[in-house]
């Protein structure tokens, strides 16, 4: 059986809080895309940038099995495809 010290325990229960709560951070941004309809100053470069990154994040945190790199990638590829599909919906392209 594996001994996991207390400051392990800690660090590994903050990087799911930050897991969950540093995507978060865009929710807003999407929030008001899809409310107002407009997605004027939003960059379809960035947030499709991010998406991408957030998916070699994702592939990272699959193969070495960790859960706090895997959740946060799932959520910000999330937030990021639903920014990149409101730019490209309500955006003046």
């Amino acid at each position: 059986m594996q001994c996991v010290s207390r400051t392990e325990v800690l660090v590994r229960r903050l990087a799911y809080i930050t897991g969950l709560i540093g995507p978060l951070t865009a929710l807003p941004q999407a929030i008001s895309i899809w409310t107002s309809h407009q997605a004027a100053g939003v960059s379809l470069c960035s947030a499709t940038g991010f998406a991408a990154v957030a998916g070699v994040w994702l592939a990272y945190g699959v193969v070495l099995r960790q859960g706090p790199i895997v959740l946060s990638s799932l959520l910000w590829i999330i937030l990021d495809l639903a920014i990149v599909s409101g730019v490209l919906r309500y955006g003046s392209i």
